[in-house]
C-alpha cells in the first residue's frame, strides 16, 4: 500500500511541525556531521511568517544543538518532548534523572569496545549511534535496556540508535502541549516524520483532526500522506510558499 502526497500547507488553517533529522536535513555517518543550507533556514523562517508563526520543530536533538544548526528563533520541542519552547521564549523542559549520568558512564565505556561507535550526551538524554558498527546493534540495545530497567528510563530506539530518555514524554506529549498554546491553539495540525520516533508525533495531529506525513520509504505507520525523503520535503515546502494563497 502506497500513500499519497500531502495537500500543499493552507496557511489559513494549518499549523505545521517537524522533525528535523531524515526530515528536513539528511542522515549522516555523525551527528554533528549534517549540513543544513542556507536556504532551508530562509525557507522555514518564511513559513513561519506566513503562518503566523504556526511553525515548530519536533526533534530529539536538544534545543540547544537545534540552534547551533541555525534552528534560533522557531519554536521547537527538542529532547523527544522533554523540553520545549515557543518563538517568544517562554519554555520548559524536564528536570534531569539522576539516572542519566550513570548511563553517560556506561555507554561512554561501551562506545570504546569497536572502531565506529559513537555515544552522543544530551542534557535530558543519552545515545549510542552504531551506524558504522552494525554488529554492535543488539549489544549496544540490551546495555540499554539493562539502563532502562535500573533507572526507570525510557529506551528510544531509531536510525542505526538507541536512546535513554525521560519517561512519560514524547513527541506526540510535545506537539499536543504546544496546541494547547497561542498561536498553535485552534488550527489543524500537520506533523512531518521519517523515523518510529515520529509515530507517536502522527497518532497525535490524528487525535486533533490533522495529519500525518511520513518522510522516506513506505512502512507500517499511523502517517495518512507521504514524502519520498528530504529532497521532496524541501520542494513541498517551497511549493507550498510559492502556488498556495494565504
Amino acid at each position: 500500500m502506497q500513500l499519497p502526497e500531502p495537500p500543499l500547507l493552507d496557511f489559513a488553517t494549518d499549523t505545521l511541525f517537524l522533525d528535523f533529522d531524515g526530515t528536513l536535513v539528511e542522515l549522516a555517518d555523525r551527528p554533528d556531521a549534517i549540513t543544513v543550507p542556507d536556504d532551508l533556514i530562509a525557507t522555514l523562517h518564511e513559513l513561519t511568517d506566513r503562518l503566523n508563526g504556526r511553525l515548530a520543530l519536533v526533534s530529539g536533538r536538544a534545543l540547544e544543538v537545534l540552534d547551533e544548526f541555525g534552528m534560533a528563533g522557531l519554536a521547537a520541542a527538542g529532547s523527544h518532548g522533554s523540553e520545549w519552547r515557543l518563538a517568544g521564549g517562554e519554555r520548559q523542559h524536564r528536570p534531569r534523572p539522576a539516572g542519566l549520568d550513570r548511563a553517560r558512564e556506561r555507554f561512554t565505556e561501551f562506545a570504546t569496545r569497536a572502531e565506529g561507535l559513537l555515544f552522543e550526551d544530551k542534557p535530558l538524554g543519552a545515545a549510542l549511534h552504531y551506524r558504522r558498527a552494525p554488529g554492535e546493534r543488539d549489544a549496544a540495545h540490551d546495555l540499554a535496556q539493562e539502563m532502562a530497567d535500573d533507572h526507570g528510563l525510557h529506551v528510544q530506539r531509531g536510525h542505526d540508535m538507541v536512546e535513554l530518555r525521560i519517561s512519560g514524554v514524547d513527541k506526540g506529549s510535545a506537539i499536543t502541549e504546544m496546541l494547547g498554546h497561542g498561536p498553535f491553539a485552534g488550527h489543524r495540525p500537520v506533523f512531518l516524520g521519517d523515523d518510529v520516533t515520529d509515530e507517536d508525533g502522527f497518532r497525535a495531529v490524528d487525535a486533533h483532526g490533522g495529519a500525518g506525513v511520513l518522510v522516506g520509504e513506505m512502512r507500517p505507520t499511523l502517517a495518512t500522506f507521504r514524502l519520498a525523503g528530504v529532497a521532496a520535503v524541501n520542494d513541498w515546502l517551497s511549493r507550498s510558499l510559492r502556488e498556495r494563497m494565504d
